[in-house]
């Protein structure tokens, strides 16, 4: 059949013909033109099974466009979830980084005033702003974290903890800088007022090696020149400028790194702001030292003269010497309670100091302070082979040097030999020279020298277990977005 019209609505259909229609009686509703023959006339029941075919198609058709929309719509919808969820947890993480770099700042003592801001730029694109307020009892730290358009508003209480000190960083210096020889290794991160240099910018024995992050408020670099040999740090480094080192994280400095590839990001930034140093109150452990009682003259452990001030017990604590305190070599000493030096203390080698078991959890302070002439008295001096040790409740020894020496070659104000373990000192006004082979747990000083194979592995809690009213601590009391 040529050129057929169907009407599947009952309509009549065409056939091109000489004849005139007529109606087939057999076939209501459908016309016959001439030329037609039998064989071309097409059944009612075969044209109306063809409409339902086409009808059940072109429905199926419909249908399954319809599918593949609302799907489409649903998928586009269900992206559009995934990035709206996945960038608010970069922003609640960008806001909580905040809230730590402020926290970091005020524990390790950072002057804030009545207020103080910081802004960071995070690897992922993500900005962060910073803010805490407040006196020396109560601080507010609000931190917003903004990506994509998705912004997270942090607010954090904080209160002084009165009862702790604030060591949080491995090691910590003044403006005198922190130096490290070879095959030297800090584990835990360093605060810097000054440079943090090194020997070799290498993460294996040979190097000078940070396992942390850096912050230096002068310039990472090279020991014998500013551009040789470095300093390798494991996470991030933030300074004025990074003149030779290896770091594995982000670096931020007010210029790009030379002689130092990093394996993160870049960020143009000012150095960080210096922290102060007095994370422990001297004054309260000389004034408790005192109260326990005064020797006067030189102390002698172990002598048969009269100048031993433990009287033979090889025991002392709770107790000022208005002296030297001279332990001999091969003479074990425990501390039960805080001491306070006026003079030198000398440890010779092949000694043990260790922490009573009266003291339970709590620390034991040596303060060697002479104020009439803190730049040659109040020396900590130890020989090889001497071990400070613990008690069986963990708790260690941590010695404050008030001496004002900032010569490391000839007069440091803690001068160790070798060996010196599971101890923190501190010399806020002097030098700490960390003779070789030598291990300890923390260190503040204004200027601090680790010598060859060495190591610093920091514990926390040995800070946790000093016990001294108003030290400067910081306890997080409530935190709500808002």
């Amino acid at each position: 059949m040529k050129n057929n019209i169907l009407n599947s609505f009952g309509l009549e259909f065409v056939i091109p013909g000489k004849r005139s229609a007529t109606r087939n009686p057999e076939m209501p509703g459908y016309r016959i033109r001439s030329g037609m023959t039998d064989s071309d006339i097409v059944l009612p029941s075969l044209i109306h099974q063809g409409q339902a075919s086409l009808i059940l198609v072109l429905i199926l058709g419909l249908v399954s466009i319809m599918s593949v929309l609302a799907s489409s719509s649903l998928s586009v919808s269900n992206v559009q979830i995934e990035d709206t969820i996945t960038e608010t947890n970069q922003a609640w993480y960008a806001a909580w980084s905040g809230i730590d770099e402020i926290m970091y700042r005020l524990r390790a003592h950072q002057d804030f005033g009545a207020s103080y801001t910081v802004n960071l730029t995070l690897p992922n694109g993500a900005t962060v702003s910073a803010t805490i307020t407040g006196d020396n009892n109560k601080k507010i730290a609000r931190s917003s974290g903004f990506i994509g358009g998705v912004v997270k508003n942090l607010e954090v209480g904080i209160a002084s903890a009165s009862g702790k000190a604030s060591f949080v960083f491995a090691a910590q210096s003044g403006e005198g800088g922190f130096e490290l020889e070879g095959n030297t290794t800090v584990t835990g991160n360093v605060y810097s007022n000054g440079s943090v240099l090194g020997i070799k910018a290498n993460s294996g024995n040979a190097g000078s090696k940070i396992m942390g992050s850096v912050w230096a408020v002068g310039d990472i670099g090279g020991l014998s020149s500013p551009s040789t040999g470095g300093v390798y740090i494991q996470k991030n480094a933030w300074a004025n400028h990074l003149t030779a080192c290896l770091v594995g994280g982000n670096v931020r400095a007010s210029s790009a790194p030379t002689n130092c590839p990093y394996s993160g990001t870049y960020s143009m930034s000012t150095p960080p702001s210096a922290a102060t140093l007095s994370s422990v109150d001297a004054d309260y452990w000389k004034t408790t030292a005192e109260a326990g009682g005064v020797w006067e003259g030189d102390c002698n452990i172990a002598s048969a003269n009269g100048t031993d001030c433990s009287a033979g017990t090889r025991i002392i604590g709770n107790k000022k010497i208005n002296g030297n305190l001279n332990v001999p070599s091969g003479v074990n000493l425990t501390l039960s309670g805080p001491i306070w030096v006026k003079g030198d203390m000398n440890v010779s080698q092949n000694n043990t100091i260790s922490t009573a078991e009266s003291m339970g959890k709590n620390s034991v302070m040596i303060v060697t302070s002479d104020s009439s002439n803190p730049s040659v008295k109040g020396r900590m001096v130890t020989s090889s082979n001497v071990t400070f040790a613990r008690n069986s409740q963990n708790a260690g020894v941590i010695v404050i040097s008030e001496n004002t020496s900032v010569d490391c070659t000839n007069l440091p104000a803690i001068d160790m030999t070798s060996n010196t373990a599971t101890v923190v000192f501190v010399a806020i006004n002097g030098c700490i020279n960390v003779g070789s082979n030598s291990m300890l747990n923390g260190i503040l000083g204004k200027k601090i020298h680790i010598k060859n194979n060495s190591t610093i592995q920091y514990d926390p809690s040995l800070a946790r277990a000093i016990v001294v009213p108003d030290s400067g601590g910081w306890n997080v009391v409530n935190i709500h977005e808002y």
